[in-house]
């Protein structure tokens, strides 16, 4: 679930109030000094993007292109967690035309190429997230040219040209060792790296179709698409359950324990590395895994085993500098679903907040394996101003914090206004090299913003997605909820009202805010809307829907 989550309510209403409620509060103020930075940079980082016509111009970012696109939809009104993303309909001017231009190239292109997967997969996550927040269709970005498609028949063809791609019986591959992946160009050949973007597009596109929504071609709904896409996805999964292995490039982090397992770049030719072993996660989740998943711990712990933000060592396959982007936001994505699904760790399990509590030297060792970061031990990171060691310390460590901290640190700023040349560029410092500078740069924003592609993930199996789904932790196929509370019939436990009083407003949201980073228990569960333990933005997120009253004013 991404955190254009709050846009993806099959209610209009539920809609309707989150952007309400954006417009009503107006930019909500950070909450400490991290958040503020990490908004700065956000805000760099975009700009550096329109400067250098990730916009303007699409075809210069070309096969990378909804990358950009989709860091904007993701762009937040501040460094509060709990803001909602932009999206299309929440947008300033500027950045509506910016998302117009950019969806206008998909429309084009899409009918001038054939399948690929890496572009094809970024297009359709950043095309969905872009449709179901309001983005307009061919009637207004072109209207009567017949280049153009509409977004339903953009999506159709870059779903039915990905599934038609994929290693199946019907493709020549009988042995279900053998199948679930793509190719480049097609499907000859188990690569992992195109496979991820292929498999993140279906589930984007699955959200697109199963959204309610309809524009300009009419309805999006779409069962057979849909039926498809969940063969595909559950394909790809078995592919990574049964070519999984043990391993690691790095001799002194080889096999470590008897039960991890992980993913290389092709599983039949590469040890299990960092950024792929990461997407797998994902992939399975997309095919219909949850945290308690045989196979997702095994993948866990072979990443637990392995955890770094600084780099990716020598366990990145052959491409330790250019692949350190993609795994900041795959590694941080699949561990971001996996919390936002509301299911926790059964006991003795591995849960994404058990990454980093490892030291080197516990058993088993690692020398590269890597601590979480300490937030009161660091200084401000000086581009954003002064402060001494302990400036961050009101920030919870973890994930989040290690892969943010690292990324604001790398970014080039020369200190003036307005943002201009490499200005906002996640390439200074020190930083890792990439494959392509705009996706490089996009990865770093999708990070900052929590974002995890929009796709369409049903962690319960009861065929609704996470991001509509009232009841996370128990199925609910219909979403039942007789009493009004925006809490499924199945659920067993009030959310949101923290006060008590009987009613959720502003108050219960903010007090939601303010505990993020604590546990429940402690903290009563009414705290824990998405029930998975730990109090996120997403349980805020979870909450805007359910106000009592108009824009979630209090009474």
């Amino acid at each position: 679930m991404s955190r254009l989550q709050g846009f993806f309510k099959r209610s209009a209403g539920a809609a309707a109030a989150l952007a309400a409620l954006s417009m009503a509060t107006g930019p909500a103020q950070a909450v400490t000094v991290f958040e503020n930075d990490v908004s700065t940079a956000i805000d760099r980082g975009i700009e550096w993007l329109a400067n250098n016509g990730a916009f303007s111009n699409p075809s210069g970012a070309g096969d990378a292109h909804g990358l950009p696109m989709l860091a904007l939809l993701e762009k937040r009104a501040s460094g509060d967690p709990s803001d909602p993303p932009q999206g299309y309909e929440g947008a300033s001017a500027t950045d509506k035309g910016r998302l117009r231009n950019a969806a206008a190239y998909i429309l084009d292109v899409v009918n001038e190429t054939s399948f690929y997967a890496y572009r094809d997969g970024n297009f359709m996550f950043a095309l969905s997230a872009y449709a179901r927040t309001g983005g307009p269709d061919k009637g207004v970005l072109a209207a009567g040219d017949a280049d153009y498609q509409t977004i339903k028949q953009a999506m159709d063809a870059l779903v039915d040209r990905t599934v038609a791609n994929q290693r199946r019986a019907v493709n020549g591959y009988p042995d279900p060792v053998n199948q679930g992946y793509w190719c480049y160009v097609d499907s000859s050949c188990e690569d992992s790296s195109t496979t991820q973007f292929a498999a993140a597009g279906l589930a984007a596109a699955k959200a697109f179709y199963t959204s309610g929504k309809s524009g300009d071609g009419g309805a999006w709904a779409d069962a057979a698409r849909v039926a498809a896409i969940d063969a595909a996805l559950a394909l790809v999964r078995t592919a990574y359950e049964l070519n999984a292995l043990t391993g690691s490039d790095n001799g002194s982090c080889g096999v470590m324990t008897v039960t991890e397992r992980g993913h290389g770049y092709n599983a039949k030719v590469y040890n299990p590395s960092l950024q792929q072993t990461a997407s797998g996660i994902y992939i399975q989740l997309f095919g219909g895994a949850n945290v308690n998943t045989p196979r997702v711990q095994n993948y866990l712990e072979w990443l637990r085993n392995r955890y770094r933000w600084q780099d990716l060592d020598s366990m990145a396959n052959f491409w330790p500098d250019l692949s350190y982007w993609y795994y900041l936001w795959s590694s941080f994505k699949g561990m971001e679903l996996l919390r936002n699904a509301g299911i926790p760790p059964s006991p003795g399990n591995i849960g994404p907040d058990d990454l980093g509590v490892l030291p080197p030297a516990a058993v088993p060792a690692c020398p590269q394996r890597q601590n979480r970061k300490l937030p009161g031990s660091y200084a401000r990171v000086p581009s954003f101003g002064a402060g001494a060691a302990g400036i961050y310390g009101d920030f919870p460590a973890g994930q989040y914090f290690d892969y943010a901290h690292q990324i604001i640190g790398h970014q080039c700023w020369d200190g003036s206004l307005p943002v201009s040349g490499s200005d906002g560029f996640f390439q200074c410092n020190a930083a890792p090299g990439g494959w392509n500078p705009y996706s490089l740069q996009s990865y770093a924003l999708l990070v900052l913003q929590r974002a995890t592609g929009g796709a369409c993930v049903d962690s319960d199996g009861d065929g609704v997605c996470d991001d509509v789904d009232n009841c996370p932790r128990t199925p609910n196929p219909d979403q039942r909820d007789s009493d009004g509370d925006g809490i499924g019939d199945a659920c067993d436990i009030a959310r949101c009202d923290v006060d008590k009083d009987g009613d959720i407003d502003k108050n219960d949201l903010s007090a939601i805010s303010r505990a993020r980073g604590k546990t429940v228990p402690p903290l009563d569960p009414a705290y824990d809307a998405d029930g998975n333990g730990t109090i996120t933005p997403n349980d805020v997120k979870v909450c805007i829907p359910q106000c009592t009253r108009p824009n979630c004013a209090a009474q």
